[in-house]
């Protein structure tokens, strides 16, 4: 029979802020420099081009899924777009805490990036939940819902 599944959260990939900012600049910048050049100028229709296609671009990344969390069974399960998925058994977690992923609002998306001596999962909002593995590594996994993740967690017998 099937585990049910406790907790799923799928994390966009246009949702980033920091890319969703930086591409709406450029949206910005081309229909600005469209609107003030010349008509006689070719250059103009380039960049309302240009800036439509960034602007459609940005629309489709909204709905291309990073990764999934699912809490299922007795096991954390991360699931990229076209990586490995990652598999952490819920006996091997010693501690978990709900925490800002960074202090700085702009972050890029990462799957699986060793720095700073910890593990990052990051696609989209502010809040994560930090995991530390009886070996030593600590795992940095951002979620919109981390706090009700960390609360399935504690139901499945987690310590805090």
């Amino acid at each position: 029979m099937h585990d049910p599944i406790r907790f799923t959260e799928t994390q966009y990939l246009g949702r980033n802020s920091y890319g969703l900012a930086r591409r709406l600049l450029m949206v910005t910048f081309c229909f600005i420099a469209h609107f003030s050049t010349d008509e006689r100028e070719q250059s103009g229709g380039l960049f309302l081009l240009v800036g439509s296609a960034i602007l459609l671009l940005s629309l489709v990344l909204v709905f291309v899924p990073c990764y999934t969390i699912t809490l299922k069974g007795n096991e954390l399960q991360l699931k990229p777009l076209r990586k490995k998925e990652i598999i952490l058994p819920l006996q091997v977690i010693r501690k978990a805490e709900v925490l800002d992923f960074n202090r700085y609002h702009f972050n890029n998306p990462v799957f699986n990036v060793f720095t700073e001596n910890e593990y990052r999962f990051y696609a989209e909002g502010r809040s994560a939940i930090l995991l530390h593995l009886e070996a030593g590594h600590v795992f940095r996994i951002g979620a919109r819902k981390a706090a009700l993740l960390l609360e399935e967690l504690k139901k499945s017998g987690l310590p805090s």
